[in-house]
């Protein structure tokens, strides 16, 4: 009895596993096939609805991109800068320091290189020392020919110290001067129409015109304002500094005279004081014959008297 029972529970317990193992095996076999039904799929029919006529409404919503590719920096630099508004007003400056190897032609280089591109010199400076020549000046060059006046110098150039490039924006300061201008304008001739029409007494005429002066001074200085501005940021400035450096010499040690030498020059010295004398006295020789014949006289005299 216990026999048969242990046989029958062995044999159940044989069927379970075989029922959860086939079970497993179907789970596995489910699994495979979904991973390979997701690696399987064709990913091209999700791209058909991108063409070129979509691609290019992107570009125009959404950021504006250039292709630089093949060209050269020169190219890429008018590209960038063409999309820069073209009414920023900006100034730029720039601070520089070269070595050069000559420093005479390498000054001369730049200088056609700026007439060139229709700049000017400003301010010229030259100093020496035992170590270098410094050659130290201001452009003011076009503010298109800025960067292509700074490649140009750095060509002629052994070494860069530094290139140091600053920006300022006066566009605000710019506006808002151009309105003022403009507000003072529409009121100097309200103030003209004013003293043409309405102005009947002297009082009133000399008061208009008062009025008119000081707008008119205020309207000049506006306008210089304005002037002094404009050509700002149509002139860019470089300051450049150019230096040749130099081989220290040693100063040659100073020759010492010995006895001998200096005795020579004593010698030769005193002969010629002694020729100084002579010719001296055969320049004065009628005053000499007069002063003995002077003496000679006197002591004749002085003999007579006793």
């Amino acid at each position: 009895m216990n026999a048969i029972t242990v046989k029958q529970i062995v044999k159940s317990y044989f069927f379970l596993f075989l029922f959860f193992f086939t079970i497993s095996c179907h789970q596995n076999d489910a699994a495979l096939k979904e991973e390979l039904s997701i690696e399987n799929v064709d990913l091209r029919n999700d791209y058909d609805g991108v063409n070129e006529s979509s691609a290019n409404a992107d570009d125009v919503d959404g950021d504006f991109k250039v292709d630089t590719k093949g060209l050269t920096s020169s190219q890429t630099d008018q590209m960038l800068v063409s999309n820069i508004p073209a009414n920023l007003k900006i100034i730029k400056t720039a601070s520089t320091r070269y070595k050069v190897k000559n420093i005479d032609k390498a000054l001369r280089d730049i200088k056609q290189a700026m007439y060139v591109n229709g700049g000017y010199i400003s301010e010229l400076r030259y100093d020496k020392n035992y170590q270098e020549k410094q050659n130290r000046f201001t452009i003011k060059i076009p503010k298109e020919n800025f960067d292509v006046m700074l490649d140009g110098i750095q060509k002629f150039a052994e070494e860069t110290d530094y290139v140091n490039i600053s920006t300022t924006d006066v566009t605000e300061k710019y506006m808002d001067a151009q309105s003022r201008l403009k507000t003072k304008l529409e009121v100097k001739e309200r103030l003209e129409t004013v003293l043409r029409k309405n102005a009947k007494t002297v009082k009133d005429i000399l008061n208009t015109e008062n009025q008119l002066r000081i707008l008119q001074e205020e309207i000049e200085a506006v306008q210089g304002k304005i002037k002094y501005m404009s050509s700002r940021v149509a002139f860019s400035t470089i300051q450049v500094e150019i230096y040749e450096t130099i081989t220290y010499k040693k100063e040659p040690v100073a020759y010492k005279k010995g006895f001998g030498a200096k005795a020579k020059e004593g010698l030769s010295a005193g002969w010629e004081f002694i020729q100084g004398i002579a010719i001296a006295l055969i320049y004065i020789w009628p005053i000499l014959l007069l002063a003995i014949i002077g003496m000679v006289l006197f002591r004749r005299w002085r003999k007579s008297r006793k």
